[in-house]
């Protein structure tokens, strides 16, 4: 069993595990959304017949969006997992050289997941105000970490190339499915700081940097395109 397996594996048993507790005691839920900057650790290689072409990636935009289900452990650590689907990819600007021909493109990897984080956050403990002999809504912070586990839906390289001989498979605007050159199964760690406020029901801004350090590929030269990096701005609303 591979490490991203056993990940996957570990996730399912949380979440059993909090869905029975729930039954005795309550989880925080909610919804998460934001932005990414993402990009490669290596170059991009692009095989097709007599084609080998090797882009040097440069950061790329994209979304997020999913589920929050926290669990309480103590007064100053919780247990969070967010099921939820995410865009990586990079970013091609430059010039290069085939069969004779210079040519220009200026394309991009966008790359689908179902992303799963198992995290562990370190919370500050300011106390709540207390106004009318009633609690009051305060602003806490927080450090996060923990490991993801993703899987694969699409892998897309498109964009437009100029200067392209006839013939050539990226000639013009274009869009090539290159999931094959992708580990269906990818994994890595997180790293995180934010803030949130709130009593009942919260609002948080968090900041996350992501880097995929395994995936699941038979083949090792996956792992020259399965090394996303990334940051994360999102916004979180517990309900």
């Amino acid at each position: 069993m591979n490490y991203v397996k056993a990940l996957f594996l570990s996730i399912s048993v949380f979440i059993f595990v909090i869905a029975e507790t729930a039954k005795s005691q309550s989880l925080e839920l909610g919804i998460t959304g934001g932005v990414n900057l993402s990009s490669h650790l290596s170059n991009f290689q692009y095989s097709s017949g007599d084609i080998n072409l090797e882009l040097n990636p440069k950061v790329t935009s994209s979304y997020h969006a999913g589920l929050v289900v926290r669990k309480k452990l103590s007064r100053s650590f919780r247990l969070q997992i967010e099921p939820s689907y995410i865009q990586l990819g990079a970013k091609y600007n430059e010039p290069f050289q085939l069969r004779g021909f210079e040519l220009q493109t200026d394309s991009q990897t966008e790359l689908q997941y179902i992303y799963m984080p198992l995290l562990l956050q370190l919370t500050s403990q300011s106390p709540y105000p207390v106004a009318y002999g009633r609690q009051q809504a305060a602003t806490t912070y927080h450090a996060t970490g923990g490991l993801f586990g993703s899987y694969l839906l699409d892998a897309r390289f498109k964009g437009t190339t100029s200067g392209a001989p006839i013939g050539i498979p990226f000639e013009g605007q274009f869009s090539n499915n290159v999931s094959g050159q992708y580990p269906e199964y990818n994994g890595g760690v997180v790293l995180g700081v934010g803030l949130e406020h709130g009593l009942d029901q919260k609002i948080g801004l968090e900041a996350r940097a992501l880097l995929s350090v395994f995936n699941g590929g038979d083949d090792s030269t996956l792992m020259h395109h399965s090394q996303n990096t990334a940051l994360t701005f999102s916004v979180y609303f517990l309900l």
